[in-house]
Formats: structure tokens, sequence, C-alpha cells
């Protein structure tokens, strides 16, 4: 309690209040705005970050990712075009419902959905954390080198169909990792003579590129549009604040599956959203009106979308591994201080690690306050030109690439990374492999090469530990199970026709 009570007074400090109020209207703007994610405005924003005491620049952060996922609800419902992919399953009911006139009624279940399952995920992950931190503190180089190793194969096999070009990105991005400097042997890898590779390939200016300025290319090869837009009308309905609480049981495991799926590294949001949806349809007393306008649906949907936050977080806190981009992310806030996620944040820095847990719970009664002030005035920027996006994001990634370092440099990195990313996007090859594999290859070579130097290079250690046999026989499970899922029917065919 001592812990949690210093949390709570560290997010009462002002920087870290200004921080929560700034980036949580800064993640709705963002999820409203179509064409731009919560990744890309972090990294963005991201240098802006360095000058603030870390619990500020991380609160800052953790108001856009929260926020973008309840402005994105916004375009889902009233214009049918998702803001984030997570909220696609919102725009199957709350698009029909919007049409019959009830654009208020479906943006007021979305947003109290979405509180309801943020404020659980962050409560319920702050009282878990200590006995997952307790847990997670047992593990030596070799545990830790065979989580990064099972959370970098998750990565890779959350894109189905994916998977060779993925473990592809994901090899590019842990390559990028090692140029520069060895910190044991001192050896220049991969720095072909030039001096501003010796300390590496900068983060920030990777990140800025990936998603920044290649989304702005994306937006500037848009088509305008000459369709003229409807003018839509939709503020707060406070009766429909009541109405995800007249589905007790799909608010509940919307909720519960949110943060469960959140925990796991490189699932994602989008996938908690689908199972929630589809759950609640198969359990409802009116299946037949998912699809058409059903509250129930946007229920399910928003709650397990939001609640995906809390759990994210608590593995990043946990573990030091990241989940998705914008965890990643975040990490570089950490790192940039000199704060090492795992277990000895909550022995080392415990206020900090409760505080980030307050700044949640924090942010998420923040953002309901500024969507009821200000959701009929947002509503306009749905109809914002695509090619005007682009300019001003294109603008901001160059200023905040170049203040990283104060020289061109950054700014070449950012171009040079932009257009990879852009390329890829035009191919459909991820990208979020490679900047999770930049993020995390000094922590899993550093484990990886301890471990190996405890073992006298002998492999053999990954077995010979429990704890970390248990994770590399649930890796070779995750590898194996498409095989697995093949076989099984063909052992219970003969059964079935007997």
């Amino acid at each position: 309690m001592t812990e949690l009570l210093a949390g709570i007074s560290a997010v009462a400090d002002l920087s870290v209040v200004l921080a929560v109020v700034a980036g949580s209207m800064m993640g709705i703007i963002v999820g409203v705005l179509p064409g731009i994610g919560p990744g890309v405005a972090i990294a963005v924003l991201l240098p802006l970050t360095y000058g603030m005491n870390p619990l500020a620049g991380i609160s800052a952060l953790l108001g856009i990712y929260c926020g973008a996922f309840y402005g994105g609800a916004v375009t889902s419902i009233l214009i049918r075009t998702p803001g984030e992919a997570s909220s696609i399953m919102t725009m199957f009911d709350g698009y029909p419902m919007a049409r019959r006139g009830e654009a208020e009624r479906a943006l007021s279940i979305a947003f109290m959905s979405s509180f309801v399952g943020g404020m659980f995920s962050a409560i319920c992950v702050a009282l878990m954390a200590p006995w997952l931190a307790q847990f997670t503190s047992r593990f030596g180089a070799t545990e830790f080198a065979a989580t990064a190793a099972l959370a970098l194969l998750c990565v890779a096999k959350a894109y189905k169909g994916q998977f060779a070009v993925s473990m592809m990105m994901l090899g590019l991005g842990l390559f990028l990792g090692t140029i520069g400097i060895d910190q044991t042997s001192s050896e220049h890898r991969y720095t072909f003579g030039l001096t501003p590779l010796l300390t590496g390939v900068p983060l920030v200016p990777v990140i800025i590129g990936l998603f920044g300025v290649a989304q702005a290319m994306v937006l500037l090869s848009t088509p305008p549009s000459t369709e003229k837009p409807e003018v839509i009308k939709a503020g707060i309905n406070f009766k429909a604040f009541l109405e995800p609480f007249r589905y007790p049981a799909t608010l509940a495991k919307s909720v519960l599956l949110g943060t469960g799926i959140g925990i796991l590294p490189a699932v994602g949001a989008a996938l908690s959203t689908s199972l929630a949806y589809f759950e609640a349809r198969r359990t409802s007393r009116k299946p037949e009106a998912f699809g058409k306008g059903s509250a129930e649906g946007i229920v399910a949907a928003e709650a397990a979308n939001n609640s995906n936050s809390g759990g994210a977080m608590g593995t990043v806190l946990t573990l030091g591994i990241p989940g998705d981009a914008v965890t990643a992310i975040i990490m570089g806030v950490f790192i940039v201080h000199g704060i090492y996620p795992g277990p000895q944040l909550f022995i080392e820095k415990p206020e900090l690690a409760y505080g980030i847990f307050g700044s949640l719970v924090s942010i998420n009664l923040v953002i309901m306050g500024l969507l009821i002030v200000s959701t009929r005035y947002l509503v306009r920027l749905v109809h914002v030109q695509a090619r005007i996006l682009g300019v001003i994001i294109f603008a901001l990634c160059f200023v905040g690439a170049y203040s990283v370092a104060t020289s061109l440099y950054g700014v070449l990195i950012a171009l040079v990374f932009g257009v990879l990313g852009w390329v890829c996007a035009w191919l459909r090859i991820p990208v979020i492999p490679m900047a999770l594999g930049l993020v995390m290859g000094d922590f899993f070579e550093a484990s990886l090469r301890q471990t190996l130097n405890i073992s006298n290079g002998s492999w053999l250690i990954f077995l010979q530990r429990p704890i970390a046999a248990c994770i590399v026989c649930l890796g070779l499970v995750i590898i194996l199970w498409p095989l697995l899922k093949k076989l099984l029917p063909r052992s219970k065919q003969p059964a079935n026709q007997g």
C-alpha cells in the first residue's frame, strides 16, 4: 500500500496532470482523424517527452494511446471508417444505429463501455502487478532470453499468412540493433567506417520514419475526395451512458477478455474485440440484431478494446517486453531516462511503476470529461482532407527527428526509413516486427550472451532450467500448432463416423 500511495501522489504532480490532460486530448483528436493511429502520433511526439520527467512523458504518451481508442469509435460510428483496426467491430453496429438517427446514443454507449474497460484493466493489473513482478524476479538471464524469444515469435505469428515475411522483418530489426560498437569486445560492427553509426542506429528517428513519415507519404498519395461530406451532428446522450450496464454478462466477459489478451505479447486489441464481439453474439438473447444496430455489440467491442491498455502496460512493466508498436515506442522513454522496465522496477522505482497505473486511471477519467464537453465539436474533424494531414505530419516528423540529435543525420534516418515504411505499406509488408526487433535487440542479445557464458556455450541450459524449459515448450507449441490443428480432426473422424 505504501508503494501504491507513493504512485498516486506522484500522479498528483502538476507536470504529470498537465501531461495527462494534453495527451488525452491529443489522443482523442488522433482517434477521430481518419488515417492517423496512435502509433503515428506517439512516434511524432516522442522527442517532446524527453525533456519531461519519466512519469510525465509516459503519461502523455499513454494519454494518446488510450484517447485514440475512444476517438476511433467516432469515425466507426459516424462515417463507417474505423480509426483503428480494433474499432472495426464497433462499426458493424454503431454505423447502422447512427443511420437510424441514434448517433448520440451509439457514441454514448461506446464511450461508457470503453471507460469501464479502461478503468477495470488499469485497477486489475495494478493489483496483480506486484505478484507478477515477484514471480518474474526469479528470472535470470536464461529465462529473460527465452521470454524475449517467445515474445518475438508471437510478434511474427500475429500476422497470419505472413509468418515468413514477419520473421524477415524481425530479423532485419534485430540486425539493425547490432550496428555500432559492441559493449563487450569494443569491436565495430557493420559501421562501414561511418562515424555516426558508431553509436548505433538511433531508435527515435527510425520509429518516426517507419510510422510517421511513411503514413504521411500514404496520406499525400491519397487522391482528394470529390464527394461532398455529409454534415453530421452528434453529442452525448446521458441516458445512454447507463445502457452498457443492462448487459452485465457481456460487459464482464468483454473486459476480462480484453485485459487477458492485452497481457499477452504481440496479440493486440483487434483480436480481443473480435473474440468479445462474436462471443457476445453467440450468447445473446437477440443474436439476429447484431450487425443491424445492436447496443450489446457496441458494448462488447468497446469494453474489450480499451481494456487492452492496462494489460499491455502490465507486460511492459513486469517483464520489460512490449506487446505492440505503441508500447515499444513508450519503452523508448524508459530507456532514454536510463530506466529498464522489468521486475526490478517495482523494487528500485515503485513510485514510477505504480504512478503509471495511477495515470492510466486518471487518463480514463480525464478522457470522459473531455468527451462530454467536446464531442459535438470533434465530429467535424472526421472530414479533414488526408493530404492536409499528410503535410502536417511530414513537418512534425522532420522537426522531431532533428530535435533528437540537433543534426540532419536524424532527419536523413527518418526519411530513409519513411521511404522503407511507405514501400512496405504499398507491398502490405508489416513493419511492426522490425520496430520491435530493434527495440528488443539489445535486451535479447545481452540476455542470450550472458546465458551462453554461464553454460560455456551449451544451449541445453534452456532445457535444464524449469521456467525456461516451459517457455521453450510453449514456443514450440506455437510454431507447431498449425500442424497439430490439421492432425486433430483426422483423429476424431473415425469416432464421428461410427
